[in-house]
């Protein structure tokens, strides 16, 4: 057999396994239902799936995120089936956009509201009845956590909770929030926050916290999770039935062993006249928030200057290393010189929130490394604003080493021997020559530093929560608006400033190339 005959049949063997792989499931197999969940029901929704799966045997597919996010990407066409939501004013801003079949929806689920700290505390029960009670457990430097106040559900009841407590005007200033509830429950149970409200579901869910106290229900809005088949569901039988099955004893049951509540069976619910969510804090587009300069709000323009002040720190933080580093890479040749780049190119690879969280584990307030930083030279991270310079300065390091090694490369190296030949020291020859021939690359690379660090957003939050006034950057407060129906208006003005302080880095570093190289030209 020819090698033209041997390809041939490669290729035909190739297409018929690609075809093979792309066919259709049998026809006699049901297409599984696709649930949009909070990301709060998890635990509960994998049992209730696996349940149903094994009663009727048609399989269902959950997909969990913030209500918000699904809800969002429901609008645009999203293939699901059946929306669960931990908010009603997600569910109502759908109605309202004839998205969802409103003879579906039901009230699913009822939750409570909980205390928690870290299982190996020593915190015990508190009464919640005062401030007093609260502060002497967070500590001097310790944080309140919690799920965004302003657009994650778990954190405006947490909110309202302490609102009606009269304890919030005392316990703001302690707050971190995070951008879901599990997030916020992460921070307990790791010891890096000594307290955190979180759903009893959640709590019930994680080990390694502890229960303190139950909010009172008349103390924030009810929690309730409503659930609805949309419209786009196809074939919306299954769906119903699945809907429907959601309501009966065995998936009560399921959830009852999971810390939910089931709701009695009832008429179809309506939504809101206005499909916008209870007032929810001040945030960018709200008639009652306070202005700013220029129609930006004050939290708006704590957030500008707040990722200026990160994105400045972390560019000119990282120079000198990443100098370093990249003239090691252009010039040296040493055993694990492919270890030392990969290692330092990482962080491009990885999932911010992975380098976020192994910030928060070994340089928390609890980590290896931050508790000896905290014991023997006072210095944390864990929720300042040097934590997020931190954290996006490692993001950004790559892109200088990178840049500034390939400047480095370029460099005619006859002219660094020259010079040393007429006696210039090592140093003096990488500040006098090396240096100013690889100045365009040194720009370049501060400035896609500089841009990294102002869009950091996975590595900040995870490490150092968002924080107003003190981590709430940009980025975190562009995600909180879009969690919130009605905050579009913010989005693009905070949109806007990100794109204009860009444009401006780009524009200084051309000028600083041209300027560098005019006055190369200059007798």
């Amino acid at each position: 057999m020819t090698r033209h005959e041997h390809g041939i049949r490669f290729g035909a063997g190739f297409a018929l396994l690609l075809a093979l792989l792309l066919l259709p499931a049998s026809g006699n197999a049901a297409p599984p239902v696709s649930v949009f969940a909070a990301a709060s029901l998890k635990e509960s929704m994998d049992a209730a799936a696996a349940q149903y799966h094994r009663e009727t045997g048609r399989p269902v597919q959950v997909s969990y995120a913030a209500s918000s996010a699904l809800a969002r990407q429901i609008e645009q066409r999203a293939p699901a089936d059946v929306f669960i939501s931990a908010d009603q004013a997600w569910m109502d801003w759908l109605q309202a956009r004839d998205l969802i079949a409103p003879a579906t929806r039901r009230d699913l689920l009822g939750n409570t509201l909980v205390l928690v700290a870290p299982a190996a505390s020593d915190a015990q029960p508190v009464a919640l009845q005062s401030p007093d009670d609260l502060r002497p457990l967070l500590g001097a430097q310790g944080r309140l956590s919690l799920a965004m106040t302003d657009s994650v559900p778990a954190g405006t009841y947490a909110k309202a909770a302490f609102e009606a407590l009269g304890q919030w005007s005392a316990l703001a200033p302690h707050v971190a929030e995070s951008d879901s509830v599990r997030a916020a429950l992460a921070l307990v149970a790791h010891g890096e926050a000594p307290l955190g409200v979180v759903y009893a579901s959640d709590a019930q869910a994680e080990p390694r916290v502890k229960v303190l106290a139950t909010f009172p229900p008349d103390s924030h809005p009810p929690i309730v999770y409503p659930v609805a088949r949309l419209r786009a569901s196809r074939p919306p039988q299954q769906a119903d039935a699945f809907v429907q099955w959601l309501e009966g004893d065995a998936a009560a049951a399921i959830f009852h062993r999971h810390g939910l509540t089931p709701l009695a069976s009832a008429p179809p619910v309506q939504a809101a006249a206005d499909p916008q969510p209870p007032a929810r804090g001040r945030r960018a587009g709200d008639s009652t928030a306070e202005a700013g300069v220029w129609g930006f709000h004050a939290d708006e323009l704590a957030a500008i200057r707040l990722s200026l002040k990160v994105a400045v720190a972390a560019a000119l933080g990282s120079l000198p290393a990443g100098i370093a580093v990249a003239w090691l890479l252009a010039r040296r040749r040493f055993p694990g010189k492919a270890l030392l780049d990969a290692l330092v190119h990482l962080p491009l690879v990885l999932p911010p929130v992975v380098v976020g969280y192994a910030l928060l584990v070994l340089l928390g307030r609890n980590g290896a490394v931050g508790a000896w930083l905290a014991s023997t030279f006072g210095i944390t991270f864990a929720f300042r604003w040097t934590g997020a310079a931190l954290a996006s300065a490692i993001m950004g390091f790559p892109l200088l080493v990178r840049t500034v090694r390939l400047s480095i490369e370029h460099v005619d190296r006859r002219l660094e021997d020259a010079a040393a030949t007429l006696g210039a020291s090592p140093l003096r020859v990488f500040f006098t020559v090396t240096l100013p021939l690889a100045w365009p690359g040194l720009v370049a690379g501060a400035v896609l530093a500089f841009a990294k660090a102002l869009g950091e957003f996975g590595a900040t939050i995870t490490f150092v929560s968002s924080i107003p006034g003190e981590t709430r950057t940009v980025s975190s407060a562009i995600y909180g608006l879009m969690q919130v129906p009605g905050g579009e208006a913010g989005i693009w003005r905070l949109a806007a400033v990100a794109v204009a302080i860009s444009f401006a880095a780009l524009l200084a570093s051309e000028w600083l190339v041209r300027r560098q190289r005019g006055e190369e030209r200059m007798p």
